[in-house]
């Protein structure tokens, strides 16, 4: 069981911490917190350092951990799922240290980089292979974009165990709602929407979808529009390449307008559910920072370059 963990998400438009405490029953938020951010502070990039104006970040990280009832220490901080890119690289047989492992990872997408090899730090997770041989699934970083986030939770008087994905916090939180089956997994965020294939936890195919927010009807059903057009598509790779059979539903998970979800329950032909189970009955402003929490359980080693 964990016993007061916390864990912190930064975000285009917000930031949230959060104190929580697993047991037999789900899990149980002991301190939180969270703040709306000024619009343009968190700029999510994979290229580029993501905050606009660094001191500003800083007196509200310190803010919100005032809030909280922050004493000191260390927590995983979820940052935007395109500050990152996650994949997956199959192999017949990979033998080496994890040293070795990162370092041939990081030679393999060398030339699908757009920024020198070298400044890359990877993480990475072996899968259960569907097929013959070994799947690993690689998060990897531009060394600007997590310096400064490092940098300026130092400065804010926080010292980050692990920087991850949201998406990667979001699917911890799902493991321990206990999904079973082959689940698709569809979350809207402030700047990306995440798609994800699940079959009995394991994550065998992930969708960044990023779009832009001006608040406007016609925005939410652009945007409606192409999650649904995204949901066909993946649906038929899973079907036709993946030859996954017959899915047993989709979990969507987060704060989500009424309209979205109602596209996405006429495009699909098996069950949804909009609030997975009751393990998972948090504010939706928690859900990435609480999933993060949990993930001060070994899931790797922490970022390290390669």
């Amino acid at each position: 069981m964990l016993r007061g963990v916390w864990g912190l998400q930064i975000e285009k438009g917000q930031i949230a911490l959060c104190r929580i405490r697993q047991h037999s029953q789900g899990l149980t938020v002991k301190e939180s917190a969270s703040h709306p951010l000024p619009p343009g502070l968190v700029i999510p990039s994979f290229t580029e350092p993501n905050v606009a104006e660094e001191q500003v970040l800083v007196a509200a990280l310190r803010r919100l951990l005032t809030q909280a009832g922050w004493k000191g220490g260390s927590a995983v901080v979820a940052i935007p799922d395109l500050s990152c890119r996650i994949g997956y690289q199959d192999f017949e047989e990979l033998k080496g240290t994890p040293a070795e492992i990162r370092q041939f990872l990081s030679w393999r997408m060398k030339d699908r980089l757009p920024f020198p090899v070298q400044e890359t730090r990877i993480d990475y997770q072996p899968l259960r292979s569907r097929e013959d041989g070994m799947c690993l699934l690689y998060v990897l970083a531009r060394e600007a974009v997590i310096g400064q986030y490092e940098t300026l939770l130092a400065q804010a008087g926080l010292e980050p165990t692990r920087i991850v994905p949201r998406g990667l916090a979001l699917h911890r939180l799902l493991t321990i709602a206990g999904t079973r089956g082959k689940q698709l997994f569809l979350t809207p965020g402030p700047a990306s929407d995440l798609l994800m294939y699940i079959e009995e936890g394991v994550p065998y195919l992930w969708r960044v979808l990023p779009w832009q927010e001006n608040g406007s009807i016609q925005d939410l059903n652009h945007r409606v529009e192409r999650t649904v057009r995204e949901l066909h598509e993946t649906i038929a790779y899973l079907e036709e390449e993946m030859r996954v059979g017959q899915l047993d539903g989709l979990i969507l998970l987060g704060e989500i307008e009424p309209a979205f979800t109602e596209a996405v329950k006429t495009a699909c032909q098996f069950p949804i559910q909009t609030v997975p189970v009751p393990q998972l009955s948090l504010p939706a402003e928690l859900l990435p920072s609480a999933g993060a929490a949990l993930l001060q359980q070994a899931w790797r080693p922490r970022w390290k370059s390669p």
